[in-house]
């Protein structure tokens, strides 16, 4: 029960990373023309959430960061090298499957690819802060320490 609090911890404390420090990032490069690439298609984009969207919107984004760290704490025992090792490979391996299917849909539907190509600069960006943030995080909030003998 101890590590699933902890597990949880680490999920909300991720989440809060993501928008604090990756979301600034995220605004100095790729939002603004993500969020013009959506401007441009009103048909296909909601431009006007409403704080139901909002609410859902950090649902589904917090149920991702929650899955990530779940696979980070399956797999990183048989991982290689060091937390920030770990860390990069699990995540980096995560959003290269968000990119893939971002690609695949990019490939299926009919509004601009600009929107799926700053969606994934922007994936890059969420992904590499929360691989750091788990570096220092994770060993911290979650990992086993030696019992005293």
């Amino acid at each position: 029960m101890q590590t699933a609090l902890r597990l949880f911890a680490l999920i909300l404390a991720l989440n809060v990373i993501r928008y604090v420090v990756a979301g600034p990032l995220e605004q100095m490069t790729v939002l603004p023309p993500l969020f013009t690439a959506m401007a441009e298609s009103p048909d296909y984009f909601n431009n006007s959430f409403s704080t139901v969207d909002w609410v859902t919107s950090f649902l589904y984004n917090g149920a991702m960061w929650g899955i990530a760290v779940l696979v980070f704490h399956s797999i990183h025992p048989q991982l290689p090298g060091g937390w920030l090792a770990k860390s990069v490979q699990s995540y980096g391996l995560l959003c290269l499957f968000f990119l893939s299917v971002s690609a695949i849909y990019m490939n299926h539907y009919s509004h601009p690819n600009s929107f799926y190509l700053y969606n994934m600069g922007s994936a890059v960006i969420a992904f590499g802060v929360v691989a750091v943030a788990n570096t220092i995080l994770y060993p911290r909030l979650v990992a086993r320490r030696p019992q005293p003998s």
